[in-house]
């Protein structure tokens, strides 16, 4: 199967995905959420372009991100890279002590919700396909409903579980600090060794730093709290979302 960055109906299933995550975090939309109401409007802001920019990017965007995580995914299934690096990283292991292997863990756990997010689109765009042949515009609500609901519970609750943990790191400050630490010693050492790790791969592993250091600004300055009533929000919409969307197809 050609990658979906190749299939020339692709953007637009993207363009449709990004108008729905807009509605779903529409003023209008939250409004239905009493218990969220006190979520500052400027941090609902950047959560969406967090969404847009660095999970869901437009389809120029999407074909850059993709090359590097492809690469990233060859060097986490090579463990002799993995571990010649982990055994180079002498400074980061004595900074970091203990929390490095968390730091490593989460980093890469972090990052798994960008490929979780691909399987979820594989599924979605085989409906999306079908219905772009009947001439149906994925912008719609009521379409992109169909195309949602193409989605089996498990994967949907697997991809909004990984959409979790992403911004669950993003809110663990002392967490991510190291998991910055860590990245940084990761980019130097990979550069120190051009004959091991290519251009690619480290460009792989400083997109993974930027998506990380990118998403603290999104919890910047708020409380424990504050914190966990975002996460909350995510859940509770995204999982709303699904159901809404299966709802409505089975009426």
């Amino acid at each position: 199967m050609a990658s979906l960055s190749e299939e020339s109906e692709f953007p637009k299933l993207i363009s449709a995905y990004r108008e729905a995550l807009k509605r779903r975090y529409s003023k209008n939309n939250l409004s239905k959420y009493p218990k969220f109401s006190s979520i500052p409007e400027e941090k609902v802001d950047l959560l969406v372009r967090y969404f847009l920019e660095l999970l869901y990017p437009e389809y120029e965007g999407r074909k850059k991100l993709d090359g590097a995580f492809e690469s990233l995914a060859g060097f986490v299934h090579s463990p002799p890279k993995v571990f010649g690096l982990l055994g180079s990283l002498s400074m980061a292991v004595f900074k970091l002590g203990r929390h490095l292997r968390s730091a490593f863990q989460a980093g890469f756990a972090a990052l798994h919700s960008y490929v979780t997010a691909h399987r979820f689109e594989e599924i979605m765009f085989s409906k999306a396909k079908e219905l772009l042949k009947e001439g149906k515009d994925l912008q719609n609500k009521s379409n992109f409903d169909q195309v949602l609901a193409s989605v089996s519970k498990k994967d949907a609750d697997e991809f909004r579980q990984d959409i979790l943990k992403l911004f669950a790191t993003l809110s663990d400050k002392e967490l991510l600090s190291k998991i910055k630490q860590l990245m940084d010693a990761v980019v130097k050492t990979m550069k120190s060794k051009p004959k091991t790790y290519t251009p690619e791969e480290v460009e792989g592993i400083m997109l993974g730093a930027g998506i990380l250091t990118k998403g603290e600004e999104l919890f910047s300055g708020m409380t424990r709290e504050e914190m966990d009533l975002i996460l909350e929000a995510i859940d509770q919409v995204e999982k709303d979302a699904f159901e809404e969307a299966i709802a409505s197809v089975t009426r």
